[in-house]
């Protein structure tokens, strides 16, 4: 029994390797989409396609909710952000891994706002 209250703690972390580069590779699948489907585009289409892309994909939009300051701007005209700071615009649906992402956003989103 002691041997299992060891390996909890492990089994609980193993997934936070994977949160935000998982969503960091999505976001960047979606965006590549949005600019495939809109060469030349129109304010706002970008952003549309990429919302949709990624909450097919279990990714709420949250913008600057919850004290987080994500780089929109990028997010709307479909780019990468140099800051990294467009990935913490969203954050995952499911409850379990919407809790494990933010044990790790904190550190993302003082490196995200800080240019």
């Amino acid at each position: 029994m002691r041997g299992a209250r060891l390996f909890l703690p492990f089994l609980l972390i193993l997934p936070l390797g994977g949160c935000y580069a998982g969503q960091q590779r999505q976001l960047a699948t979606c965006e590549m989409s949005a600019q495939a489907a809109f060469p030349k585009p129109v304010p706002g289409q970008p952003f549309k396609a990429i919302q949709s892309c990624m909450a097919n994909a279990g990714y709420n939009f949250i913008g600057w909710n919850d004290g987080v300051v994500c780089d929109m701007g990028a997010v709307i005209r479909g780019q990468r952000s140099a800051t990294g700071g467009d990935v913490i615009c969203f954050e995952p649906k499911n409850w379990l891994e919407r809790k494990l992402y933010r044990i790790e956003v904190p550190e993302k989103a003082q490196t995200a706002s800080a240019s």
